[in-house]
């Protein structure tokens, strides 16, 4: 009978214990200063001195679907988020021959998250295609990096 070898895995930390209050000190520090990073998007990003471009393959007309059937609910509330955003100038109106339709996902607070379907371009886009980086490569960029952080911008993606 062969016995199997057993293990743990430990993992300690020499940070000091702070009490919520402190931490939320800390926090309430860190958005003073650094306010344009955390308000809502105030119009479109400025023009940059490349526009972004879509490659499609050759002979491939552009992609107009027409829009999803909503509930009375769900129609409003797309609506009304349609204002919002125009209303922000985060988006504007345009003539473009191209139409993706959109689709509402319900969010864990019971608000509404905007989510565009892109499934019909991206299968007429041309791909990028690039070798995926070694794992180990990325993990050695990482040696010595003490803050490992994540944001998550309201509307982030308006701005790209």
């Amino acid at each position: 009978m062969v016995e199997e070898d057993e293990g743990f895995i430990s993992e300690s930390s020499t940070h000091s214990f702070q009490p919520p209050d402190s931490q939320e000190t800390q926090l309430q520090s860190l958005l003073a200063d650094y306010p344009d990073l955390f308000q809502e998007p105030k119009g479109l990003p400025p023009l940059r001195t490349h526009d972004h471009k879509i490659p499609l393959r050759d002979g491939r007309e552009s992609v107009n679907l027409r829009p999803y059937r909503y509930s009375g609910l769900q129609k409003d509330t797309l609506e009304k988020m349609v204002k919002e955003m125009l209303t922000a100038k985060i988006i504007r109106t345009n003539n473009s021959p191209f139409a993706s339709p959109v689709i509402l996902v319900k969010k864990k607070d019971s608000t509404w998250s905007l989510c565009v379907d892109y499934r019909a371009l991206n299968k007429l886009t041309i791909k990028d295609k690039y070798p995926i980086p070694m794992i180990e490569e990325l993990l050695e960029e990482l040696v010595g990096a003490t803050i490992f952080s994540k944001i998550n911008l309201r509307y982030g993606y308006h701005q790209i």
